[in-house]
C-alpha cells in the first residue's frame, strides 16, 4: 500500500481546525442534522441523519453489504483516523472510477479501530450526500463517533465521543470546521488523493471490483 505524504500546511490546518473547535462540543442535535430536518431509520443504501438513527442503523449492519475493504489497514494520509475499514454504499461504488461530483444518495461508512488486529470497530464515520450540488459541503451529512479514551480520542467530542453530527452548512461547529474543512479538499491535488477516484468530498471510494 502506497500512503501520500501529507504536505505540512495541510498539518498546520489541521491544527487549527482541531483547536478552534475544541471547545464547540459535536454542534448538532443527537436525533437530527444541523438543519433541524426530520430523520428517519435509512435504508439498506441510504444512513439516516441523526445520532440515534445512525446509531440504530450501525447496529444493523447494513452497510457491511456495501463494497467494503478486505481488511483494516493504517489510515491513508491525509486521514487521522489511525485504523479503519472503509465500505462504499452502490451509488459510490458504481461511479468509483469516474471524475465527476458524486451523485445524490452517494454514502460510506468508515469502521474505526484501535490497532490493525482488532475485529470489532471502536467507532465510526459515516457520511450521505443529500442532494446533487454538493453546496460547498453544505449537502453533506456528516457523522463520526469516537472512543473516548485511545488513539481516536484525539479529536474534539461530547461525553458520548461524538465528534460530528450534522450537515456541513454553518460556518462554525464540527460539521463545517472538521468534516468539511478537512474533506472540501478530496480529488484537489494528488496529496489530497490517497485513492483512486477521491473526489467530491469522499477520498477514498470502494469500488464494486474491490
Amino acid at each position: 500500500m502506497t500512503l501520500v505524504r501529507t504536505p505540512l500546511v495541510f498539518v498546520a490546518l489541521a491544527a487549527a481546525v482541531v483547536a478552534a473547535c475544541s471547545s464547540n462540543g459535536n454542534g448538532s442535535p443527537s436525533n437530527g442534522g444541523s438543519d433541524g430536518s426530520v430523520t428517519s431509520a435509512g435504508t439498506p443504501q441510504t444512513p439516516p441523519m441523526g445520532g440515534t438513527n445512525v446509531e440504530a442503523w450501525l447496529a444493523h449492519g447494513y452497510y457491511k453489504s456495501w463494497s467494503c475493504e478486505p481488511a483494516v489497514h493504517a489510515s491513508r494520509s491525509p486521514s487521522v483516523h489511525n485504523y479503519n475499514r472503509i465500505c462504499s454504499n452502490d451509488v459510490i461504488a458504481s461511479n468509483a472510477s469516474g471524475t465527476a461530483d458524486w451523485p445524490e444518495g452517494a454514502a460510506a461508512v468508515k469502521e474505526l479501530y484501535q490497532a490493525i488486529t482488532d475485529t470489532t470497530p471502536v467507532g465510526y464515520a459515516v457520511y450521505l450526500k443529500t442532494a446533487t450540488d454538493s453546496a460547498a459541503g453544505a449537502s453533506w451529512y456528516f457523522y463520526e463517533r469516537v472512543p473516548t479514551s485511545g488513539l481516536q480520542s484525539a479529536a474534539p467530542h461530547d461525553s458520548a465521543g461524538v465528534v460530528a453530527d450534522g450537515l456541513g452548512t454553518s460556518t462554525s461547529g464540527p460539521p463545517y470546521t472538521i468534516c468539511v474543512g478537512c474533506h472540501g479538499a478530496a480529488g484537489s491535488d494528488a496529496a489530497h488523493t490517497p485513492s483512486p477516484g477521491g473526489r467530491d468530498f469522499v477520498y477514498t471510494p470502494v469500488s464494486e471490483a474491490d
